[in-house]
């Protein structure tokens, strides 16, 4: 009686050769091979622009990392956090340290990098604004009308109620959508102080606008909220 072959043995056998083909060392290699590198402030898992006070202190973290799926950490900064390379594009508005400490200096904006085995990351923008104590809005409310259009002024200030020029904020509402009133025309991220703001009344309703000042210590995101009143017209 003859034997019969299964296709699924031939299938195996050819598994098997294509393997036997394959070196470990190359197998070894996509995971020790840099593809990338990340960079953040306080967190590495993504870049995007930062935002600290004069006179404040914070640390990079990197991260090195192989190609194809899934990927692994090859480096980590904070475990190896010398075997980094760091730049900053402007250090007289911020330096870092061979270990990634970020030391601030003056007024304005930088850029970071990290490199490691010749890979660098993506630049990560840092932006330094001035101290101050407080945001301050006038008028402290607005009662309108729909369709019209209102201003509101808002200034950082120091300790002494002085005014203090170019601290970074953005400004927000109490609610999933601008509604009630429109964004304003002078835009609503990265705006300085001070500034005057335009917004339009669009439907009947209440708001609180929220100025915030952009920050990576959540201590220093101090804020001033605005109550707006639009009645029917």
């Amino acid at each position: 009686m003859p034997i019969t072959r299964h296709s699924s043995c031939r299938f195996c056998v050819a598994v098997l050769l294509a393997l036997s083909s394959c070196k470990l060392s190359d197998l070894t290699d996509l995971k020790t091979t840099i593809a990338g590198v990340s960079i953040g402030i306080g967190y590495s898992g993504y870049t995007s622009d930062a935002f600290l006070t004069l006179g404040a202190t914070d640390s990079l973290q990197a991260q090195a990392y192989s190609g194809g799926w899934p990927s692994h950490t090859i480096y980590q900064s904070s475990i190896e956090p010398t075997r980094f390379h760091y730049l900053s594009t402007n250090p007289a508005v911020a330096r870092v340290d061979s270990l990634g400490r970020v030391t601030t200096l003056s007024v304005g904006e930088t850029e970071f990098t990290a490199t490691v085995a010749g890979v660098t990351s993506p630049t990560i923008r840092l932006a330094v604004s001035p101290s101050a104590s407080a945001l301050t809005a006038e008028p402290a409310t607005v009662s309108t009308r729909v369709g019209d259009t209102f201003a509101i002024s808002i200034k950082a200030v120091d300790s002494s109620g002085q005014s203090v020029p170019d601290v970074i904020f953005n400004m927000g509402l109490d609610t999933t959508y601008w509604a009630v009133t429109s964004e304003p025309l002078e835009g609503s991220w990265k705006l300085h102080t001070p500034i005057v703001l335009h917004l339009q009344a669009k439907i009947a309703g209440r708001v609180r606008l929220r100025a915030t000042v952009q920050n990576q210590r959540a201590e220093s995101r101090y804020q001033v909220w605005v109550p707006v009143t639009v009645e029917p017209r």
